[in-house]
């Protein structure tokens, strides 16, 4: 069981990798463009309406079931920072930072589009 729920909680984070490449560089293939937006809103909304991304709670959740003791604030991005860097970001500087973004990467991309 423990395998099967490690494998899950993996793929649910190269799930998460693939779209976090999809959110910062989808704008660089029009061809895209529709699955981009789609994607960049879906990630907006969740994050205003939650107030967290879903795929990081689900992939928390399943590490927490191998590890009760792993502490996790449901942001992928301050967590993975601290693993790596041992700097922490604060969870409203991700919630700012990424909604701007996110803002900022609608606008251009349908500005682009139209234009």
């Amino acid at each position: 069981m423990k395998t099967l729920t490690r494998a899950a909680a993996v793929g649910v984070f190269l799930l998460h990798c693939v779209v976090g490449v999809i959110i910062f560089f989808g704008w660089l293939w029009p061809s895209i463009w529709p699955v981009y937006l789609a994607i960049i809103t879906i990630t907006l909304f969740q994050n205003w309406l939650l107030g967290y991304c879903i795929l990081s709670r689900m992939e928390f959740s399943l590490r927490r079931m191998l590890d009760p003791t792993l502490r996790y604030d449901y942001s992928f991005a301050s967590y993975y920072t601290y693993k790596l860097t041992r700097q922490k970001l604060s969870v409203r500087f991700v919630q700012v930072v990424g909604t701007f973004f996110l803002l900022s990467s609608i606008a251009l991309t349908m500005y682009f589009r139209v234009a």
